[in-house]
């Protein structure tokens, strides 16, 4: 159904109300509160066919209207205003990302907190991961004439580390030196580099036996196909209270329930699978949030090179859309700047 511009304006009046009041919404107030133009009568007959197009919903207790899924869709995706941020509100943001800057994961906390102080829904968060690792140090440290500890560190500080058992035994010296020069080679190289056609060219440069030199071109081959561990963050679930969406008990088991720790992968591939432009996914629209009445609007951050994550609220489907979204954009946006998100790391090809 095509919809004209009076069912529009009329939509968007029932559901700027209703994300404000959480109350339905009927004919009569939006003939007192919005200036449409037109009678009380057309209004209800233009209700009664946005509720016959699915785009609005009747409740058992009242004669008002609330929004449909469909309805929260036309409306993110075509009628919504666009929502500022007052000052106050920037100046909060840009306040505890300031004072969070040196602790990576504390900052990515605290403007999760303050998101969730904005918006008064919950909120999630993936710490950031690396599509590339970079090497910042490695080192090889012997154990005895037989063995040695080959150990890397890599970016955000993540230590790596493996034991090498030779088939005979070795020169230490011969080890050092070779620990010295691999650090000053790769230090600083992206891990992607570390495929085994260049690696094999890196040993045809370095006059050491196989024995020593193989297992630590392994062992960084196998750092370059790792992937990431994601740790998910939950952060503001109190604020589900504050709506009277979750006044049933039924609701609110559902709402924690979703957001168990047993559900954390399955949360993780959801938020995966959106783009990289801000996305809003509402209710039934995806499976894993069918039947729940809850939306969630996903964002991406950005600290430098490849270290990237998601920031998401999770809320009612009577959610203040505009205000989210600018919120989160505003927010990805103060996180890509301050941390710098550009590409780096040494080229070792």
């Amino acid at each position: 159904m095509e919809l004209s511009d009076r069912k529009k304006k009329i939509l968007q009046a029932i559901i700027d109300d209703y994300i404000v009041s959480a109350e339905p919404v009927g004919s009569s107030h939006i003939l007192q509160k919005y200036d449409l133009g037109v009678s009380s009568a057309t209004i209800r007959n233009e209700m009664a066919a946005l509720e016959e197009a699915g785009y609005l919903e009747k409740t058992h207790t009242s004669s008002g209207r609330v929004p449909s899924y469909l309805g929260y869709r036309v409306y993110v995706d075509q009628l919504m205003k666009e929502y500022r941020l007052s000052i106050g509100e920037i100046n909060q943001i840009t306040s505890a990302l300031h004072k969070k800057y040196i602790e990576l994961r504390r900052t990515i906390e605290n403007i999760s907190e303050i998101m969730s102080v904005l918006t008064d829904y919950a909120t999630i968060y993936t710490t950031p991961v690396s599509s590339s690792l970079t090497l910042n140090n490695i080192k090889l440290i012997p154990v005895d004439n037989r063995s040695f500890v080959v150990i890397a560190v890599v970016d955000s500080g993540n230590v790596k580390n493996c034991t090498v058992r030779t088939v005979r035994e070795y020169d230490i010296n011969v080890l050092e030196k070779l620990s010295n020069y691999l650090n000053h080679r790769f230090s600083g190289a992206s891990t992607d580099k570390f495929t085994p056609e260049i690696l094999e060219r890196e040993k045809e440069l370095i006059p050491v036996d196989e024995m020593l030199i193989n297992p630590v071109f392994d062992f960084l081959c196998d750092i370059s196909g790792e992937e990431n561990d994601v740790d998910l963050i939950l952060g503001g679930t109190s604020n589900i209270f504050k709506h009277p969406e979750f006044n049933n008990i039924d609701r609110t088991k559902e709402f924690f329930n979703f957001l168990k720790k047993d559900n954390s992968q399955m949360i993780k591939s959801l938020l995966s699978e959106t783009g990289d432009s801000t996305s809003v996914i509402i209710g039934n629209e995806n499976p894993v949030l069918k039947d729940k009445d809850i939306s969630l609007i996903v964002s991406n951050y950005s600290l430098g090179g490849n270290m990237k994550g998601k920031l998401a609220i999770i809320g009612p489907t009577r959610m203040d859309y505009a205000k989210v979204i600018s919120t989160l954009d505003y927010l990805t946006g103060c996180i890509n700047e301050l941390m710098g998100d550009d590409e780096g790391g040494k080229n070792i090809d």
